[in-house]
């Protein structure tokens, strides 16, 4: 390997898939970071909300998709995805597709000359001529302010809950109307828990009534991200980005509305109490259980509270930033300005995945917007040598 690679930070199906796309191209390439971690830490008995169409890691031969996958074992495919199918494929993605992976985390990244200088956790220094971010969303969970005070004993996010057996017996309230916090809510329930869902708006189902027959190829592209109308503009980023900015952000709030898969519905509904319209006005400790007031006037007394309040990515939550990049990066409303090569302000520096959202849309949040970022990345960096 040369001695000043390409260096992508982040193995998640982003990083993975960029690693694919730049390994195919020749261009050497260094991984940094632990495969799948952000999936590896859900519960095990937890499904993929996107269709089995928009959940392959991708490569330009397109020989390492989930149907390749599903062929290998000689099994139909599994819909919804079980999570620990899904993580066998990464591990054989990773395996066939991408180079050596480096489980190591950055701790800084300056900007040296015409390259970058990336501080390892373990004290090493690494070169690179070119770096592309592909952190994830787990630098960016969203607390609530009425919960930011509380502690870990008594509320954590849907993203620090792995082992839901812990909460057998005990009541907890989960807050959120997206497809984590009901699925969470639902397998609490399951694993013996007295579950209450608290919303601040009304719980959302996806319903696809034109998702089967010859309708399907005309009304939803294989991306499957938002409702007939903008879906398939939101499937080409590319020609997204140059909408102004009001008319990506009305797509992107109605494509990421919080809603439920509508294989988990029945999970749910009738099933466990749900108060809709309903917001929290205040959350405190008392006498060791928590207690939530909600703005109805009634109170709850709870053992724990989960957060299923989603992400927002925003450039200045991603902590390997040295302030001096940091401030040599283009922004908008938190977010990197990229152009049509993921590439910020700071040349031979990349963002991929939901933290390049302001510029492609809200297809950078799933795994299905991997690809269009990989292959760009691989591009640019087979142009400049």
């Amino acid at each position: 390997m040369k001695s000043n690679p390409t260096v992508v930070i982040g193995a998640g199906p982003y990083g993975l898939s960029v690693a694919a796309h730049l390994q195919a191209a020749g261009v050497p390439v260094q991984v940094l970071g632990k495969p799948l971690e952000f999936w590896k830490g859900m519960p095990q008995g937890m499904y993929l909300k996107s269709p089995w169409t928009a959940s392959s890691l991708s490569d330009p031969s397109k020989s390492r998709s989930l149907d390749r996958y599903c062929e290998t074992l000689e099994q139909p495919p599994q819909e919804p995805i079980p999570l620990p199918y899904f993580l066998d494929y990464g591990r054989w993605f990773a395996q066939h597709a991408v180079p050596p992976i480096d489980p190591t985390y950055v701790r800084g990244l300056t900007r040296e000359g015409d390259g970058y200088s990336l501080e390892l956790a373990d004290g090493r220094i690494m070169r690179a001529g070119r770096v592309v971010v592909a952190v994830g969303i787990s630098n960016f969970a969203h607390t609530p302010d009425f919960a930011r005070d509380l502690p870990v004993e008594y509320a954590s996010h849907t993203q620090a809950c792995q082992d839901l057996s812990s909460f057998k017996g005990k009541r907890v309230g989960v807050i959120g109307t997206g497809q984590s916090a009901l699925e969470w809510a639902a397998m609490l329930h399951e694993g013996g828990a007295d579950v209450e869902l608290i919303v601040r708006g009304p719980v959302h189902w996806v319903s696809r009534k034109l998702y089967s027959g010859p309708a399907k190829r005309i009304f939803y592209p294989p991306t499957d991200v938002g409702p007939p109308g903008i879906n398939w503009i939101i499937a080409f980023p590319l020609l997204l980005r140059w909408f102004p900015y009001r008319y990506r952000r009305s797509m992107h709030v109605r494509a990421v509305r919080p809603a439920g898969a509508k294989w988990l519905r029945p999970r749910v509904e009738g099933q466990l109490p749900i108060t809709d319209n309903t917001p929290v006005r205040n959350a405190r400790v008392r006498d060791d259980r928590l207690i939530l007031e909600l703005e109805d006037g009634t109170t709850r007394e709870l053992d724990h509270l989960i957060l299923g309040t989603g992400y927002r990515p925003n450039l200045d939550k991603i902590p390997f930033l040295h302030a001096s990049v940091r401030r040599a990066i283009a922004t908008s409303h938190g977010f990197p300005v990229l152009n049509k090569w993921f590439e910020s302000s700071l040349p031979g520096l990349h963002f991929v995945g939901g933290v390049a959202g302001y510029s492609f849309g809200p297809l950078c949040n799933f795994v299905a917007g991997a690809k269009v970022a990989a292959r760009q990345v691989a591009r640019r960096t087979r142009q400049a040598g």
